[in-house]
């Protein structure tokens, strides 16, 4: 298997599972902090889902992002352009998504844009150098690797872990 098909078929489960992990969630459940330093799965998975949005399209693609193409800062209330990175842990916290239904399916179409994407990509581009802000230099495939894929895994570990604190059914392994 080349690493470009096992980077590509890792996100497609990776975010699967996000996808499985955030279903059905009330907002008091979507919402719910373990405590004053953690966040809330509603932030963990926006916070991801925009992470991947910026770095497939704005950064790598050079497109807008999905979040602003489809303006979904404004069917939410939120910032256009933050993606959680750097945010205080008041500003976290106080971050709602209003409509859990419908973040699902903006999840979704940057799910489908990272497949298609995927698909576009050949082994040698792995080893493109780029800047990625605040990481700094680094190669394509660690990007997709790391900023991805490593990145996704420990939030989906938290989505689980939170969900187990509220009782409810953490990872299916």
């Amino acid at each position: 298997m080349s690493q470009v098909s096992f980077i590509a078929e890792s996100l497609a489960s990776l975010h699967s599972s996000i996808n499985d992990a955030t279903k059905g969630l009330t907002d008091d459940q979507a919402h719910f902090r373990a405590g004053s330093d953690s966040n809330h799965i509603a932030f963990v998975a926006w916070h991801y889902a925009r992470t991947v949005d910026n770095i497939i399209r704005f950064v790598l693609q050079r497109k807008p992002t999905i979040w602003m193409e489809g303006k979904w800062d404004e069917r939410f209330g939120l910032d256009s352009k933050a993606q959680g990175t750097g945010m205080t842990r008041e500003e976290a916290s106080a971050l709602r998504i209003s409509d859990l239904a419908a973040f699902g399916e903006y999840m979704s179409q940057v799910w489908e844009d990272t497949r298609a994407y995927m698909g576009t990509i050949t082994e040698d581009d792995l080893a493109q150098q780029m800047t990625i802000r605040p990481l700094g230099e680094m190669t394509l495939g660690h990007v997709l690797g790391t900023v991805l894929l490593t990145h996704g895994y420990t939030h989906l570990g938290e989505i689980y872990t939170l969900k187990g604190i509220q009782g409810l059914a953490g990872s299916p392994i």
